[in-house]
């Protein structure tokens, strides 16, 4: 009625239950994309400070320098070496001292800066996603806006804006420098 199993039952099994761990373990490994080559990071951590930020929205407008608005000059980018970012900075509008985490990869001519889903990066017309350009000791994003930027904000920060016509969020060209801090 019951069949007894033999060591040929033992070892099939032993050896089925092998073959069906093996798929399993491999799969543990890392499965991430392999990052395309970049930069050595030791070229780009370091601390930057705010030297430039402009925009030019689409249309009759022409590119406004948006830095003086800031009010201020510390607006700071911080990558270590761990591959994280902050941007500190004091709101102009607020006087509030803001954090925007992030993180940050090389890419083959500087960095590609990702800020948390949930971070104010609005608040410096910045988009989620930037690749900035490393020449000498400056980063550089000279492109259009992937994210647009907020019109309120755009207007907060230019008020000869508010009497334009812009959509929300308003499409345009963003220019950031950030120039390394010297220790």
């Amino acid at each position: 009625m019951f069949r007894t199993r033999t060591t040929a039952d033992r070892s099939f099994a032993w050896t089925l239950a092998a073959l069906l761990l093996v798929p399993a373990v491999g799969a543990c490994g890392d499965d991430s994309p392999t990052e395309p080559p970049g930069l050595e990071l030791s070229l780009v951590v370091g601390t930057y400070d705010l030297a430039r930020l402009t925009f030019d929205p689409q249309g009759s407008l022409g590119n406004t320098n948006v830095f003086p608005a800031l009010g201020q000059d510390n607006v700071q980018l911080i990558l270590t070496e761990s591959r994280t970012a902050q941007v500190v900075f004091q709101d102009p509008i607020t006087s509030l001292f803001t954090t925007l985490p992030g993180t940050f990869r090389t890419t083959e001519t500087g960095v590609r800066l990702d800020f948390a889903s949930n971070a104010g990066y609005g608040q410096l017309l910045f988009s989620r996603r930037m690749e900035f350009v490393l020449a000498g000791t400056s980063l550089t994003f000279d492109a259009e806006a992937p994210d647009g930027v907020s019109r309120s904000r755009l207007v907060e920060l230019v008020p000869a804006f508010d009497g334009e016509q812009l959509l929300d969020p308003t499409p345009g060209t963003l220019g950031v420098t950030f120039a390394r801090a010297v220790p």
